[in-house]
């Protein structure tokens, strides 16, 4: 048996495998409120029909986890996790989607549904291969494992992160496969980190007439939010690995061409976000307080406590304002070696079929595998184009679909037969 052998059982299951994204698009898992037990359930039937074992880890009954694992027969070697999750985001307005956000209706080559892209094909591609891999586990070394988590969207504390923490023997592994939306120019080996202040700024306030007796919060506010991008200044210490992938102009390239051009700039700085504005009561009136939400996304390079530090500084400066980190003890940016293995095999596979290699680069928004990265196992993202992605009319192309099944499939093969 060979990898050729593998492409074939995955021919073989195209429509099989089309079909149950189908299915799956049809359940809402919109997260809030996170309900996936249905989802659960149609993955636990799949895994059932194909006679493998498997576990719920629920620690909220709504938002289960499931983990099955193999292992090789060909003897000892690494131990790969494949990881997904169930949940998506909500659907807004009912009302301006073209089609029910769960119809899971096939148009034009592409799959109709929230989540769509943000993961349900990512997901889906996983629970395939995995099936695919054992399958033919004879010839694979190691061990294989399959996490599909819920409570992703609202930060995975019970899913991810608890499965991490809780069953570490059992689903840390030596490397892992993600399927988050990437765009198939860029494989992402690391991502940037998320870190929320709240700004407060309480003053004296009045009466509009009278300014020189008083001050305004939304005055003080606004000076505020200027002097925050400077922030967006600090220039980070990337490891060298890190910098020389980065600095290469085909990198670059291939960033923008998946994030939107200036991708390739805003994935290596800070970028400052005011979220919300809060502030006054009246038109004539002084406003004694006014908060700001401020999301800053921080880059490999950037530690946590620097931006914090860079914040009290410029805080300092405008009389009557505090600030608190609003999720405290959040993770840093997190990263992998470029030049691991698996990104190999991943950029190798990924090439098949297109007109320009894809690149290695760091992921703007968060994913799962940075619980992964942060106790030091190598975690790489490969998925279909974002666009769309918690968007009115979210779809997925399923040629994309079927081209990162195939790379996943191929590269996990290559990470257990190859030596």
């Amino acid at each position: 048996m060979s990898a050729d052998d593998l492409l074939a059982a995955l021919d073989a299951g195209h429509d099989a495998r089309v079909d149950f994204l189908q299915r799956f698009a049809r359940i809402d898992t919109a997260n809030p409120p996170g309900d996936t037990t249905r989802a659960a359930d149609l993955f636990r039937a799949f895994l059932d029909a194909e006679g493998i074992a498997h576990r719920t880890e629920a620690p909220l009954a709504h938002a289960p986890n499931l983990i099955a694992t193999f292992e090789g027969g060909a003897g000892p070697g690494r131990h790969l996790v494949l990881n997904g999750h169930l949940d998506v985001f909500p659907i807004g307005d009912r009302a301006s989607w073209a089609r029910d956000p769960w119809s899971g209706d096939i148009a034009d080559g592409r799959l109709h549904g929230r989540g769509t892209v943000d993961m349900k094909s990512g997901t889906t591609a996983l629970l395939h291969v995995f099936a695919a891999l054992h399958r033919l586990r004879a010839k694979l070394r190691g061990r294989v494992t399959l996490t599909v988590v819920s409570d992703e969207e609202t930060g995975g504390k019970w899913g991810a992160a608890w499965l991490i923490e809780n069953r570490p023997d059992e689903v840390l592994g030596d490397c892992v496969l993600n399927t988050e939306p990437s765009g198939l120019a860029t494989v992402r080996f690391g991502e940037k980190c998320m870190l929320w202040l709240r700004f407060v700024i309480a003053v004296k306030g009045g009466h509009s007439a009278y300014p020189h007796t008083g001050q305004s919060a939304n005055k003080v506010a606004a000076a505020l939010i200027r002097d925050l991008q400077e922030i967006e200044a600090m220039v980070p210490d990337e490891p060298a690995t890190v910098r020389a992938t980065l600095d290469r102009e085909e990198v670059r390239a291939a960033a923008d061409l998946s994030l939107g051009a200036g991708a390739a700039g805003v994935m290596r700085r800070v970028s400052v976000n005011i979220g919300t504005i809060q502030g006054g009561v009246t038109i004539n009136m002084l406003p004694p307080r006014c908060v700001l939400e401020v999301d800053c996304r921080l880059p490999v390079g950037i530690p946590r406590a620097a931006v914090l530090a860079r914040a009290t500084e410029i805080a300092a400066r405008h009389p009557g304002t505090t600030f608190e980190e609003m999720l405290p003890g959040g993770p840093e940016a997190t990263v992998s070696d470029p030049t691991h293995e698996m990104m190999g095999h991943l950029l190798r596979r990924a090439a098949h079929g297109q007109a320009k290699p894809p690149q290695p680069i760091v992921s703007l928004g968060g994913t799962d595998t940075r619980f992964w990265r942060a106790r030091g196992v190598p975690a790489f993202v490969y998925g279909c184009s974002p666009a769309g992605m918690g968007g009115i009319d979210e779809s997925v192309s399923l040629a994309e679909f079927d081209h990162v099944t195939r790379t996943h499939a191929l590269a996990a093969w290559d990470y257990l037969t190859l030596v």
